[in-house]
């Protein structure tokens, strides 16, 4: 999926998580794209996370740690939705 134009990667990640009824893999799928080089991939993906109704929280609380070291300005509101649901779960 990295290497396809952008558009068709914030489509897939928008419907992974709109529409993906198998939310393990859909997680794992948005969580890998954390690592990418691209910011708007990693922010569609933390989109994509947050439209989903069920989260492991052991997987996702690590890595949004990663994130909001990776990305100080992020400490936002949708970063905190994401982490908040995580701990709910």
């Amino acid at each position: 999926m990295p290497h396809k134009p952008d558009a068709h990667v914030v489509a897939a990640l928008m419907s992974i998580g709109l529409n993906e009824r198998d939310h393990r893999w859909a997680q794992r799928t948005c969580l890998a794209l954390y690592e990418s080089e691209r910011e708007w991939v990693v922010t569609a993906a933390v989109q994509a996370l947050g439209q989903l109704e069920a989260l492991d929280p052991e997987q996702l609380l690590p890595t949004l740690e990663r994130l909001k070291r990776r990305f100080p300005s992020w400490e936002t509101s949708a970063l905190h939705r994401l982490e908040a649901k995580a701990m709910a779960a």
